[in-house]
């Protein structure tokens, strides 16, 4: 199925609406990706903020949660399990001395409610044994009776998958459902044992989630096949256990399904993942919309929608706007985050040609240091030299690892310069802060954040310092980001002159 591209009000929606739910994000200060709008199978809206692109893998985070659910409900259809098996059966060798009668009550389908009787969230994610530390974790309330919002519990699913089929997620799913829906290529982070993170760790272009929500929004249904059959999809979508208690929003306090949430909305609901990855199922309205952010006000996002996009829905065509149309297209072909201004600094840039700067110990890959929240494991390619030149009216970093050399523009002339490594893309935008101080804001189009690096410049010597785009948030941060220092490089190309920056 190739999603044909229409006009908003050809399906219903108003060119206006879409205007003003746009300018509603950016009015909250929300940090958009991504957006797409489909109708009755139809994409009416698409646009993607510039380092953001049409076809690199975005992380997902627990987006990825409901493509779990789906797994789940392949495996029951094929009757490798079922819902009431318990977890002491699954898992005899990994149970504690002396199991509680809560974990005894524990079924797959309480893993699937976020209501397996846990008080707080075992973090598992580097223990090699993480299943044993899940089991261990007390199991204060009988199953199904609290929620708590568990990845480690979405992750044990995943585990229970490869068990029941010796499987990884991705592997399971592959010709069940990413090949008929056209999704290709799907990555998953692993556990220390190898278990796919169906918590958050999968990554999917915005059609990827788009060809996914449609065949959630079809009922398993897939260009004339059942691939799934539908009553799984009526019991995934309902809502299973109270969410009340849930203090992020009014929007996940309307109850939790199969790794699903219910929307306040009557008939919406939604695949949820952090910062704002979002896949919106419009039932009545036969309708889809799409959201790649980075967003650390997700419940307002929401409220815009409901409040802008949501009544401009019609159940019949709308008289064609040509000029609010014209606007929209105008504005999602010129989409980019918002850049700072590029602040030259001559003197500087005179004085960084052809001095190169050697690294001080072992240091981490330039791209690694770069990747920010959603960067879950390391290269062993670290960083050696550093070189500054001028080119084509930008500013290039020169990095030379181990294993070969980055060459990067800089992006100094207030608009994100994307460039591709490794079948990565990547995007900068920089300005000096100070006469000594350049500032590299440093995006892959993969993550949800990347990261300001800050060169400071002192005589002979450089330090390199970065921090997220978005705050740390608990382990999706991952390890603690070293400082960086470098000194010129003795030799030919040491200038040994008085640089711009000294007194």
């Amino acid at each position: 199925m190739d999603f044909s591209r229409v006009t908003p009000e050809s399906v219903g929606i108003s060119s206006q609406a879409i205007l003003n739910t746009l300018d509603a994000m950016d009015a909250l200060g929300v940090e958009m990706h991504g957006i797409m709008l489909v109708r009755h199978g139809k994409v009416c809206a698409e646009g993607y903020w510039k380092p953001y692109n049409k076809k690199t893998p975005h992380i997902m985070f627990s987006f990825t949660k409901s493509l779990v659910s789906t797994a789940i409900g392949f495996a029951r259809q094929e009757g490798l399990l079922s819902l009431d098996e318990k977890l002491v059966d699954l898992f005899p060798g990994k149970l504690p001395e002396h199991p509680s009668e809560n974990l005894k009550k524990c079924q797959i389908y309480h893993l699937l409610v976020m209501g397996c009787g846990h008080e707080t969230e075992p973090q598992i994610q580097r223990n090699p044994d993480w299943i044993s530390a899940f089991l261990a974790h007390p199991f204060v309330y009988e199953p199904g009776t609290h929620f708590l919002y568990n990845s480690a519990g979405t992750n044990l699913l995943c585990a229970i998958l490869q068990k029941k089929t010796g499987q990884t997620l991705t592997e399971y799913l592959n010709p069940r459902l990413f090949e008929p829906l056209g999704i290709k290529d799907v990555y998953c982070h692993a556990l220390p044992d190898g278990t796919q993170m169906g918590g958050g760790g999968s990554y999917l272009t915005l059609e990827d989630m788009a060809r996914f929500a449609q065949f959630v929004l079809n009922k398993g249904a897939w260009e004339g096949k059942q691939l799934l059959n539908s009553g799984w999809f009526e019991e995934a979508t309902a809502c299973h256990i109270d969410s009340s208690s849930n203090d992020t929003g009014p929007d996940w306090q309307a109850g939790y399904c199969y790794q699903y949430w219910r929307c306040r909305p009557q008939g919406v609901f939604r695949a949820d993942g952090a910062f704002g990855q979002f896949g919106f199922m419009f039932t009545k309205q036969d309708a889809l919309l799409l959201i790649q952010s980075a967003s650390l006000r997700t419940q307002d996002e929401l409220s815009a929608i409901w409040e802008n996009l949501f009544p401009g829905m019609a159940d019949t065509p709308l008289p064609e706007n040509p000029t609010a149309f014209d606007q929209l297209r105008r504005r999602l072909n010129a989409l980019e985050l918002h850049p700072v201004l590029g602040v030259r600094n001559p003197g500087a840039e005179a004085s960084l040609e052809k001095t190169v700067y050697t690294a001080i110990g072992t240091l981490p890959d330039l791209l690694d240091l770069a990747g920010g929240v959603g960067q879950f494991e390391t290269h062993a390619n670290h960083m050696k030299s550093l070189r500054f030149f001028s080119h084509e009216d930008d500013l290039w970093l020169h990095c030379q690892q181990e294993q070969g050399s980055l060459e990067i523009p800089l992006g100094m002339n207030g608009h994100f310069v994307s460039f591709a490594e490794q079948g990565v893309t990547y995007g900068t935008n920089s300005r000096w802060r100070a006469p000594n101080k350049l500032e590299i804001e440093f995006r892959c189009a993969s993550y949800a954040s990347g990261r300001r690096l800050v060169f400071c410049f002192e005589k002979d010597a450089l330090t390199l310092t970065a921090d997220s785009t978005l705050p740390v948030v608990s382990v999706l941060s991952g390890p603690e980001i070293p400082v960086c220092r470098f000194t010129i490089q003795t030799g030919d190309l040491n200038t040994k002159t008085k640089m711009y920056w000294e007194s």
